[in-house]
Parts: C-alpha cells; structure tokens; sequence
C-alpha cells in the first residue's frame, strides 16, 4: 500500500502504530520545515541537522498524543518542530559563547570580501554581528533574545517587561536596520 496520498492526519495516526514507512513519509514533507525554523534560529548547518533529527525521534515516540480535534496534524508537527529547535538553542545557551568578535575576527568584522554570505550561502556570522553593532541598545536585546536565546514573542514580551506590540515594533525596526545595513558595500 502507497502511502503518498495519505493527509497528515492519517500518517500520525500509522506513526502512533509503529509504522515507520509513515515516518519516512512525513520527513519527506517536514524536514525541510524543521531545517528553516533551525536556520531562522541561528543554528549551524551540523546543528539544524540535528534539531531534524530530534524533531522526528519526538515524532515517533509521541505520535499517539496528537489529538486532531484540538490542532491539524500541520501545527502539531511544526509545533514539535519549534519546540525542538527552542529547546536546542537553550541547550546551547549553557555554553555560552561571546556575540562579539574577538581577535583578529573583530579586525575583519567591517571590511569582509563579497557579499557577506559563506559556501553555503548563508550570512557570515561575523559580519552579522558587526551589522548588530548598529542597532540600538533595545533593538539588540529583542534580537538577541528572539534570536540568538530562541524565545517566542510573547516569552520575549514578558522577559523584558513591554507589551507585545511593543516588541514586535522593535523586532521589525531592527530587522529593516539589519537588512539595511548589510546591503551596504
């Protein structure tokens, strides 16, 4: 039996059976999901990987707690996507890393060659945390906290005592700051 033309629904509902051919079926139509929301996040191509990897074990051992009255099998799976990734970046985050460039890296900050996009064509890291420099003090923390610390707009709102509209204002102001500036020559 073809299980190509089965909904999403119907896939978890094999999941939750132990039929793996519907695991394999819903990594088909997934992991490219799972992979944006780990790049939007500011994972590595070895860390989103792994978030994927994560994500669809979660799948499989939880299958049976997706109730298709309370959310669409869509939502469910992004949503296990999503908490995956979070999850991910705060495991993360007990390693803490500097957001500065240090050394040398900071003397090549400003004036890297091309575009600023790497093999992979995804933003040098480097030259993304020079363009963060020109945002302001505010509009940095909401990204470093959405970002880099993976937190959801409202968990954001709450941490930094604003209303959410509040934040969301920043979010888009610093987002436009940043495309603006690494537009820029």
């Amino acid at each position: 039996m073809s299980l190509e033309g089965l909904s999403d629904e119907a896939l978890l509902a094999l999941v939750a059976r132990g039929e793996e051919e519907a695991l394999r079926w819903l990594f088909r139509r997934y992991a490219g999901a799972f992979l944006g929301l780990a790049r939007r996040m500011g994972l590595d191509a070895n860390a989103q990987e792994d978030v994927v990897q994560e994500a669809f074990v979660r799948v499989w051992k939880n299958a049976r707690q997706f109730d298709p009255r309370r959310a669409s099998a869509r939502a469910w799976l992004l949503a296990v996507g999503h908490h995956t990734a979070v999850d991910f970046v705060r495991r993360l985050e007990a390693r803490p890393k500097p957001l500065e460039p240090q050394g040398e890296e900071a003397e090549e900050a400003f004036d890297l060659p091309g575009d600023g996009l790497d093999e992979e064509g995804h933003l040098d890291r480097i030259r993304l945390q020079g363009a963060l420099r020109h945002l302001d003090p505010e509009e940095q923390e909401v990204i470093q906290i959405l970002y880099y610390q993976g937190h959801s707009h409202q968990e954001a709102a709450r941490l930094l005592g604003i209303p959410l509209g509040t934040l969301k204002t920043r979010v888009r102001r610093a987002l436009l700051r940043l495309k603006e500036v690494l537009r820029e020559p």
